[in-house]
């Protein structure tokens, strides 16, 4: 018994430390527990991964033949795979926002390095989705509009 108990608190201690780490980074702020889905708000500079590790691992990546996929590399040097849909397109293709610093919110699956992105902001521009213009860059009708 008194050995699971010196576990347990080893246990909660390493995860105490870890998430105390990466808020005292700016990093992460999360409004879920840490081990189930949470919402979370991240910040980074937008990396080819298979580039990246290329560079920095010698992995065997073949960008020119499969294309780039993009990530968000944490300024510990966590990578964050972006969950490839409407709201990440532009993000996971790379081509407007390669290598720039950028915040990005959405959903943290549990167990997985891989979000879910519901907002990105670039430039202290915050973008969003709009259905009418299906597109992250904002709404050109509703900018129009409140003019």
């Amino acid at each position: 018994m008194r050995k699971i108990m010196i576990v347990v608190t080893a246990l909660v201690a390493m995860v105490t430390m870890t998430s105390l780490t990466a808020m005292a980074c700016g990093e992460t702020q999360t409004t879920g527990v840490i081990g189930k889905t949470a919402e979370v708000t991240l910040s980074g500079t937008l990396v080819c991964l298979g580039c990246d590790l290329k560079k920095a691992e010698g992995a065997r990546s073949e960008c020119s033949a499969y294309g780039h996929k993009h990530a968000l590399k944490t300024k510990d040097g966590r990578y964050v795979n972006l969950l490839e849909n409407k709201y990440s397109s532009d993000l996971v293709k790379g081509e407007k926002y390669n290598n720039q610093n950028m915040t990005i919110s959405g959903t943290m699956f549990a167990n997985s390095s891989m979000m879910d992105v519901k907002t990105f902001a670039v430039d202290g521009k915050t973008k969003g989705w709009c259905d009418h213009c299906k597109t992250m860059d904002g709404c050109a009708v509703k900018q129009s509009s409140e003019m």
